[in-house]
């Protein structure tokens, strides 16, 4: 007796086979068919579809999320420009010189040399505290940043030297 695998593989064969079967076994046959052919279409198509929708969702709002943040980063970064194009002109040294007066420093200070719109600044004994305000309020009214700075510890608590250059 030939086994159910060996008729399926002539087409005749075949057509024998399906034409012995009753009604109601084709019925069978073919629903049986149907749920395989739909379950490898679940698991062939649908399920990495329906995977990479939920990837590609997720990727969408990390997406959105981040050009939210690089909007706002341009935003505060043309601000920045904006307020960097007002910069004070003028000499620095008036500038350092009026600032310097405001905070009360003008006696620690020992030395000072202007060059190319840079000043080399040295304060023999000044107050960390007093030194600190002085710098903030040079960058704030003056436009004068520190771009250089040696402090060195005084013997006198809260005292220190200060070498600093300074720049628009």
């Amino acid at each position: 007796m030939a086994t159910p695998l060996a008729s399926l593989r002539a087409p005749a064969s075949l057509s024998r086979w399906w034409s012995s079967k009753s009604r109601a076994e084709r019925r069978i046959i073919a629903g049986v068919a149907a749920l395989v052919i739909a379950a490898l279409g679940w698991w062939v198509a649908w399920q990495p579809l329906t995977r990479d929708i939920t990837a590609t969702r997720t990727g969408n709002a990390r997406g959105i999320v981040a050009l939210s943040d690089a909007r706002a980063m341009t935003a505060e970064m043309a601000g920045l420009a904006r307020a960097a194009t007002t910069v004070a002109g003028g000499d620095p040294r008036t500038d350092f010189e009026r600032v310097l007066a405001a905070q009360n420093l003008g006696v620690p200070l020992t030395q000072q040399e202007w060059k190319d719109g840079r000043g080399r600044i040295v304060f023999s004994a000044v107050g960390y505290d007093a030194l600190i305000a002085a710098l903030e309020a040079l960058q704030r009214d003056a436009h004068l940043r520190v771009v250089e700075a040696a402090l060195t510890a005084r013997v006198e608590p809260g005292m220190v030297r200060a070498e600093v250059v300074l720049a628009r």
